[in-house]
C-alpha cells in the first residue's frame, strides 16, 4: 500500500547523552538525499522505510537566502560584464 503525501515523513531526533542523529525515514526523496550524503540505514522495515543512525555533526541547519532583489538596470549590468568575461575568454 503506497502512503499518502502527508504519510511520508521524516522524524529527526538527538539527545546529548549519545550525541547521535537517530533518523526514521518513509520518503523516498529524502532516503535518496540521505544516502547521497553518505548515510547508510542500519534497518530496514517491511514498508520500505528506513533507519539511519548518525553523528551529531553529520546534520546541520542552514537558514534559507532571501535571494537577491536586483533592478532591471542590475541585472542587465550583470549580464553585460558575464557577456565581456565570455567574449573575453573565447
Amino acid at each position: 500500500m503506497s502512503l499518502t503525501a502527508f504519510e511520508r515523513e521524516a522524524v529527526c531526533v538527538c539527545n546529548d547523552e549519545t550525541n547521535k542523529w537517530e533518523i526514521f525515514c518513509s520518503s523516498g526523496k529524502l532516503q535518496n538525499r540521505m544516502e547521497k550524503a553518505g548515510f547508510e540505514a542500519y534497518k530496514i522495515d517491511s514498508e520500505g522505510n528506513k533507519y539511519y543512525r548518525v553523528d551529531y555533526e553529520q546534520v546541520s541547519f542552514r537558514k534559507k537566502s532571501s535571494g537577491r532583489n536586483w533592478t532591471p538596470e542590475q541585472k542587465q549590468a550583470a549580464a553585460d560584464r558575464m557577456r565581456a568575461i565570455a567574449t573575453k575568454n573565447t
